[in-house]
């Protein structure tokens, strides 16, 4: 009886993890100079498979220094460098931009396939978002000096790569 029960029990967790994942997918990365950690963003999604009301973004520091996990972003760092402000939500549809740099608008819609990702005029065109890398030389912690920073994307019908680059 109790390897049934084992059984069953293991088939539940592989089945709640993957309701977990369903409702949770990566947007995009940020990537910086200063060492290999990324910024990872996750996109959560409620019941009826939109975008969800409350948090439907969030992110973590991707550690490929020390352990190669996912660990939390610290208060501080969010709020003046990689969160997002969210300008409007619409249900399957919400735009925003970051809080350390307020010219670019982002957008999180469904691409051709009818899955959410995110989309940004590069090089005026709109182009689906995956990576942005961000060259960094000196400055200090609360004021970065960051020389150049990397759109990555592609357009979706010509599934061609496309890059910008700029000076923030």
């Amino acid at each position: 009886m109790s390897g049934i029960c084992n059984g069953l029990c293991i088939l539940g967790f592989f089945m709640l993890n993957q309701v977990l994942a369903q409702d949770t997918q990566v947007l995009f990365t940020i990537e910086r100079s200063l060492n290999e950690d990324q910024i990872v963003y996750f996109l959560h999604l409620d019941e009826a498979g939109l975008l969800r009301k409350e948090n439907p973004v969030s992110l973590k520091w991707l550690d490929n220094q020390k352990t190669g996990e996912l660990v939390p972003v610290n208060w501080i760092k969010k709020k003046f460098g990689y969160d997002i402000r969210i300008l409007s939500h619409d249900g399957d549809r919400l735009t925003f931009k970051f809080v350390s740099y307020d010219k670019k608008i982002f957008t999180i819609k469904k691409d051709l396939f009818g899955n959410y990702a995110v989309f940004a005029k590069i090089n005026e065109r709109v182009m689906k978002i995956r990576h942005i890398y961000l060259e960094i030389d000196g400055g200090s912690f609360w004021k970065p000096n960051i020389t150049q920073v990397a759109v990555m994307g592609f357009q979706e019908l010509a599934n061609t790569r496309i890059k910008e680059i700029f000076n923030p």
